[in-house]
């Protein structure tokens, strides 16, 4: 340093001190990103309390239900009427039927964050698949009283569309389940499903409270619903949708939603025909980020 001119003495301090506003720049867009994957963190270990206090209720109360009503056939000292057995029986499959769909979201849900869910392609009866699906969900429909109306046009009642059968079940019971259950009394639900070019187009249309347009791009995450904590109104745990949309990019297809506040919703899925060739061990994308986020997977 001692046979460094001025000039030269000023030129390395200035490389200095602008490395060293480098770093502290650096330092300082690490911390940033540092606060704000910790602020998701704590947002995801929010949001997952309430999943877990919320599928806790919804499982403990049907199983707790056909338990007592089980109990209520086999401990009386007489026994029940045709009438009322048939009651008690209409009651047990609508707490199963919640029970076990609620448990197969679950799973579904686990296959995805281990990055296990993987298609599995054959050809499938789509008229089937939505009339069963339908079938379904119709103790829920008369319940109240929403009419579901089915309309499937094209080659599906005659011919099969090559796709995984299961996953196209598990996406559109998930939609038309939100649907019947966001439905005001009295009102309809349309279902319908069709080809259009060699993909496979499912909407499922209610006239329930709809969505504001802000929030099209959060609903199909993880543990997000319309309304949470203490205000909560409707039955879920907010994995429907994240599970539908993570299942129609597995099978290479698109989902949209068309809907504003007060004016309903449409639901439309895309699902494209696989190839025969197309491969039964496609592997999902989603991995261990479908409950933890991505940034998380970066540091």
């Amino acid at each position: 340093m001692e046979h460094l001119s001025d000039k030269e003495l000023l030129d390395v301090i200035r490389q200095r001190l602008a490395a060293k506003d480098r770093a502290y720049g650096d330092l300082k867009e690490l911390t940033a990103r540092l606060e704000d994957l910790n602020i998701k963190l704590v947002e995801s270990e929010r949001v997952k309390s309430s999943f877990l206090s919320n599928i806790r209720n919804e499982i403990n109360n049907p199983l707790t239900a056909v338990l007592t009503m089980a109990e209520l056939v086999v401990s009386g000292n007489e026994a029940p009427d045709y009438e009322t057995l048939k009651t008690i029986a209409a009651l047990i499959h609508k707490e199963a039927f919640s029970l076990n769909f609620q448990l197969r979201n679950i799973f579904a849900a686990a296959e995805l964050e281990a990055g296990e869910a993987v298609p599995s392609f054959s050809g499938a009866d789509i008229d089937s698949i939505l009339k069963d699906i339908t079938s379904s969900f119709s103790h829920r429909a008369i319940e109240k009283n929403v009419i579901v109306d089915l309309d499937i046009s094209g080659r599906f009642s005659v011919t099969p569309f090559r796709t995984d059968a299961e996953k196209v079940h598990r996406v559109v019971s998930n939609l038309l389940s939100n649907a019947i259950e966001f439905s005001p009394e009295n009102s309809r639900v349309s279902l319908k499903a069709a080809e259009e070019d060699g993909w496979l187009c499912v909407s499922v249309a209610d006239n329930g409270p709809g969505i504001d347009p802000a929030r099209h791009g959060t609903i199909f995450e993880r543990f997000r619903q319309l309304d949470m904590g203490a205000s909560k109104k409707h039955l879920g745990h907010g994995l429907g949708l994240s599970i539908v949309k993570a299942t129609v990019d597995m099978l290479g297809g698109q989902i949209s939603v068309d809907s504003c506040s007060g004016k309903g919703a449409v639901f439309t899925v895309l699902i494209p025909e696989a190839d025969a060739a197309a491969s039964n061990n496609a592997l999902c994308t989603d991995g261990a980020e479908f409950f933890m986020p991505a940034e998380a997977e970066r540091f």
